[in-house]
């Protein structure tokens, strides 16, 4: 099978064991403030109906975007799940997700804004990579798309979950191209399981931004800061 995070020596090292040992602890204090902000956050039509999909991790599913997802939802974005249960993080599954985004494009006719998060980014920049024409713009939380073989602390979860992949240079080279569509690439030196180096646009301009954020790699879809922060920038 082709996928991804091969370790490789290169000049980018794993987040810390610090960072690492408490990313459980910071997310789920950063989950129960996203909860309460979710709860009181004001209604507003930010969105204006423009249509989102957020694609989940690897090991998650829906369920860990809703609060994300229902966040967008109170500012005025149409917003769907990805529908396609656990992430497993295998690339065979890009055509069964374009042909959905193909369908929410034809319901509501627009390209739709992709977000996704840790290897959900690396999905979503195959996607956009593979059919622009139906992106807008590709959001990325804590995914090391601009080097998918810089050290990590996922590599042994990919490697139960898939017990062989080969490299697809392609692919990896794809990845770390600047997209045709904006894109914003969300980064957090806080990130205990990929290294944030890696999880940046090789450009920055007015299309191509990386932008810093303070989090955990697991509370990224529920940290009241980055959630203010995707609004801001989408």
């Amino acid at each position: 099978m082709e996928w991804l995070i091969p370790i490789m020596e290169n000049n980018i090292k794993k987040p810390s064991q610090l960072l690492h040992l408490t990313e459980i602890f910071r997310s789920l204090i950063e989950t129960i403030r996203g909860f309460f902000c979710l709860l009181f956050a004001k209604k507003e039509n930010i969105g204006q109906g423009r249509v989102v999909m957020v694609v989940p991790g690897l090991l998650t599913s829906d369920f860990w975007t809703v609060i994300l997802r229902k966040y967008l939802s109170k500012k005025g974005f149409q917003v769907y799940g990805w529908e396609m249960g656990t992430n497993l993080g295998r690339m065979e599954k890009i055509p069964e997700l374009i042909s959905k985004i193909e369908a929410i494009k034809i319901r509501h006719n627009q390209p739709i804004i992709l977000i996704g998060w840790s290897i959900g980014g690396l999905f979503s920049r195959e996607v956009s990579h593979q059919r622009p024409d139906l992106i807008s713009k590709v959001m990325t939380l804590g995914s090391p798309f601009g080097d998918v073989q810089a050290p990590n602390n996922a590599k042994w979860v990919f490697e139960l979950l898939n017990d062989d992949y080969d490299i697809d240079h392609s692919l990896v080279q794809r990845l770390a191209s600047p997209t045709t569509m904006p894109s914003v690439a969300f980064y957090s030196k806080k990130d205990g399981i990929v290294p944030w180096e890696a999880c940046m646009d090789s450009i920055t301009d007015d299309h191509h931004l990386n932008v810093e954020i303070r989090s955990s790699h697991f509370g990224m879809g529920a940290n009241p800061s980055v959630l203010d922060a995707i609004v801001q920038n989408v």
